[in-house]
C-alpha cells in the first residue's frame, strides 16, 4: 500500500514534477494519511455498539465525549508546522481530520472551526482563516455524506441476499456517488485555491458553500430511504446516525455563510466568465503547476482556468470513456449557452440574484468535474478516476440540475460508477478522490 493509502498503487502514474492546479488526485503527504489512520483507529469501529465513539453512542449521546478526547489532536492539526503543529495547508488538514468529519458531522466541524477561530492573529492563515473555517463546512459534509452512502451500499449488499429486488437501488446510489465525487472535486480544488493564489478563487470557494450542502442533503436523504427499504428500523444505529446527520446539514450550511457565498458568486460573474478563459487553459502545464524550479509558485486565476476548461470541452470534448465524448461536447455547449445567459445584461434583473448565484455555482462545479477528470487522466490517479468514466455521469447530473436539455445516455459510464462503488465497499475504501483505504 502506498503512503497515500490508495488501493491501486500499481495503477497510479508517476507523480509529475509539476502538479497542475486541478490535479486533485495528486498524492497527499504520507504523514497526513498516517495521522488520519491513527485518528480513525482511536475512534474505533463505528458499528460497535460498545464503542463510545460509534454510531450507536453518537446517536444517543450527541458526540459530547468526542470533543474532549480529540481536542489535542485537532489543535495539533490547526497549529502551524513552525510552531510544533502539522498545518501546512487546508487540504492536508482536511485529509488528516477526515475520520472525525466522517464520524460526527456537527461536533467534528464545530470542534475544528472553534479551534481555528481561537488561533488568533498567529493562526495558520491569518488573512484567510475565516474562508478556511467556512470551507470546512462543505469538506465535512462531503465526508459525512460518504459515510451515509457506504452504509446504504452495505445495506443493499447484505439485504439483496434475502431480497434480490433490492439490487435496483444500486443505480440510484451510483448516481449519488457521482454527485459525491463532484463534491469531493469541488472541495479539494477550493482548498488548494485557498493555499495558493489567494487573490483569486473566491467564486470557486463560494460555489462549494452553495453546492455541496445541497448535494450532501440529497445523498443523505437517498441513504435514509435506501436503509429503510433494506429493513433498517428506528433502532438501527446506521439509520439513526444518517437521520441525525441529515438534521445537522442546515446548521453546517448556515455556518458556511450561504448568503455571503451567493454575494461572492454574483460579484464574480462579470470578471471570471469574461473572454480569455480558453487561452488560460491552453497554457503549458508547467506554467500553471504547484511548484517550479527554484521553489517559485506562479499565480493561478482559478475562475479563468475553469472557464477555459469548459471552452476546450465544448470545442473538442472533455475527459470520458469511449462513446461518451460526443455527449460531453453537447453538454459543454449547453453550458456555454448557460454562461452567456448568466453574464448577459439580464442577469441584473431584480430578484434574479440568488437564482443566478446558485446557477453559477452549479456551472463552476461542472467545470471542476471536467478539469479534475482531465488532469487525473493526464497525470495519474486510480484507474477509475483517471479513466474519466465518472465524469459523464456527474456532468449529466449537473446539466439536469440546471434544467437544461438532457445529455447522454451514458449507460456504460453509469455501469462503471456502479461497479466502482460496489468495489470500494468490498475493499473498505473511502468515497474520496483517492479511494483511500479505511479501517472499518
Amino acid at each position: 500500500m502506498s503512503g497515500q493509502g490508495s488501493l491501486l498503487r500499481d495503477e497510479r502514474a508517476v507523480a509529475p514534477a509539476v502538479v497542475p492546479p486541478f490535479h486533485a488526485a495528486a498524492a497527499l503527504p504520507a504523514a497526513a494519511i498516517q495521522r488520519a489512520w491513527r485518528l480513525e483507529a482511536l475512534l474505533g469501529d463505528p458499528r460497535d455498539r460498545a464503542n463510545p465513539y460509534g454510531h450507536h453512542a453518537l446517536a444517543h449521546q450527541g458526540g459530547r465525549r468526542l470533543l474532549s478526547a480529540l481536542a489535542g489532536i485537532v489543535e495539533a492539526e490547526i497549529r502551524p508546522a513552525g510552531k510544533g503543529g502539522h498545518f501546512t495547508g487546508g487540504d492536508v488538514m482536511a485529509a488528516a481530520l477526515r475520520p472525525l468529519f466522517r464520524r460526527d458531522l456537527e461536533h467534528g466541524h464545530a470542534a475544528v472551526t472553534t479551534v481555528l477561530s481561537a488561533e488568533g492573529p498567529d493562526g495558520p492563515l491569518p488573512d484567510r482563516s475565516v474562508e478556511l473555517a467556512r470551507l470546512l463546512g462543505p469538506v465535512a459534509l462531503a465526508a459525512a455524506a460518504g459515510t451515509a452512502l457506504r452504509a446504504a451500499v452495505r445495506a443493499v449488499a447484505e439485504g439483496e441476499r434475502r431480497t434480490p429486488g433490492l439490487s435496483r437501488w444500486r443505480a440510484s446510489l451510483a448516481r449519488s456517488f457521482a454527485d459525491l465525487l463532484a463534491c469531493e472535486s469541488l472541495t479539494a480544488v477550493a482548498l488548494r485555491s485557498l493555499s495558493r493564489s489567494p487573490g483569486t478563487g473566491r467564486a470557486l470557494r463560494a460555489a462549494a458553500g452553495c453546492v455541496v450542502p445541497a448535494l450532501a442533503a440529497e445523498i443523505l436523504d437517498e441513504a435514509v430511504l435506501t436503509l429503510g427499504e433494506c429493513g433498517h428500523g428506528p433502532d438501527s444505529p446506521a439509520l439513526r446516525w444518517c437521520l441525525r446527520t441529515a438534521s445537522g446539514v442546515s446548521r453546517v450550511r448556515e455556518a458556511s455563510g450561504t448568503a455571503d457565498c451567493r454575494a461572492q458568486l454574483i460579484r464574480g460573474l462579470p470578471s471570471s466568465a469574461g473572454p480569455g478563459g480558453g487561452r488560460a487553459a491552453d497554457r503549458p502545464g508547467a506554467v500553471r503547476g504547484d511548484a517550479v524550479a527554484g521553489g517559485e509558485v506562479p499565480p493561478v486565476d482559478w475562475e479563468a482556468e475553469l472557464h477555459g476548461v469548459l471552452d476546450a470541452a465544448a470545442a473538442r470534448g472533455g475527459p470520458g470513456a469511449a462513446g461518451a465524448v460526443s455527449g460531453q461536447v453537447r453538454a459543454a455547449q449547453r453550458l456555454l449557452a448557460e454562461r452567456r445567459l448568466l453574464t448577459g445584461p439580464e442577469r441584473g434583473v431584480p430578484g434574479a440574484g440568488a437564482a443566478a448565484a446558485e446557477r453559477y455555482a452549479q456551472l463552476l462545479t461542472v467545470c471542476v468535474v471536467l478539469a479534475v477528470g482531465r488532469d487525473a487522466g493526464a497525470y495519474g490517479g486510480s484507474r477509475f478516476l483517471a479513466s474519466g468514466g465518472w465524469a459523464p455521469v456527474a456532468l449529466a447530473r449537473g446539466v439536469q440540475r440546471l434544467g437544461l436539455p438532457p445529455v447522454g445516455p451514458f449507460e456504460a459510464a453509469q455501469a462503471g460508477v456502479e461497479a466502482e462503488l460496489a468495489r470500494r465497499d468490498r475493499l473498505s475504501a473511502d468515497s474520496d478522490l483517492h479511494a483511500t483505504r479505511i479501517l472499518w
